[in-house]
């Protein structure tokens, strides 16, 4: 490895993908802290395309989203900085009363065989109470993190888990999950060729001048 490096790390689905229309969703956020809310385009891919089908991971009918990747880096080295690219999804799937919401994305690194935690952040989507039946939104958590100074060493896996929460009221059922590509902005027809992102961590990685 060269320093500094810049490594893409996408946030890959595992099991079976469940499907909606780009067009069915109600709104599209992003988180609002050191970005302000704007597109994050530091190096991570993005995608023109005119499709208009989300593939999602979800987890099952009224249950909160918690799946965690591992990374295994090829080189030791130390983190400075990191910019996390994640799309999170709810949908209701039927509703008699009360309402649901996607609230937050949680994101905690950890060290395999440790129990340290090398970073946890709650990222609140500001999305209001969804209330009618088959109503979606689209939550992007696009944020620079900067100061960390997390070592890093040739084959010692990094674990990363990322929370999804949805808050339920009354007789509802909803499901919440991660998109792994994602549109940048809402609607996005079929026809129309617009940007899309893709679900991931881009790692700056410098020499590790203490070893």
């Amino acid at each position: 490895m060269e320093y500094p490096e810049a490594v893409w790390l996408p946030i890959t689905p595992s099991g079976a993908l469940s499907e909606e229309l780009v067009s069915e969703l109600n709104a599209l956020t992003r988180s609002t802290g050191a970005s302000g809310g704007l597109i994050g385009i530091d190096r991570c891919p993005q995608t023109i395309t005119n499709i208009d089908n989300l593939q999602i991971q979800q987890a099952a009918a009224d249950a909160n989203f918690d799946q965690t990747y591992q990374w295994v880096p090829e080189a030791s080295g130390k983190i400075d900085k990191f910019f996390v690219n994640i799309a999170a999804h709810m949908n209701i799937d039927s509703i008699s009363s009360g309402s649901a919401t996607l609230a937050s994305v949680t994101l905690t690194i950890t060290r395999q065989g440790g129990d340290d935690v090398l970073f946890e952040r709650v990222f609140p989507s500001g999305l209001a109470a969804r209330t009618v039946d088959e109503d979606a939104d689209l939550f992007i958590v696009q944020e620079p993190i900067w100061g960390q100074s997390m070592r890093i060493r040739a084959g010692n896996p990094l674990n990363i888990r990322v929370q999804i929460t949805q808050v339920q009221a009354a007789t509802v059922v909803s499901d919440v999950g991660l998109v792994p590509f994602f549109p940048q902005q809402i609607p996005a027809t079929t026809g129309t060729a617009t940007f899309w992102g893709h679900s991931g961590i881009m790692w700056y990685i410098s020499r590790d001048r203490k070893t």
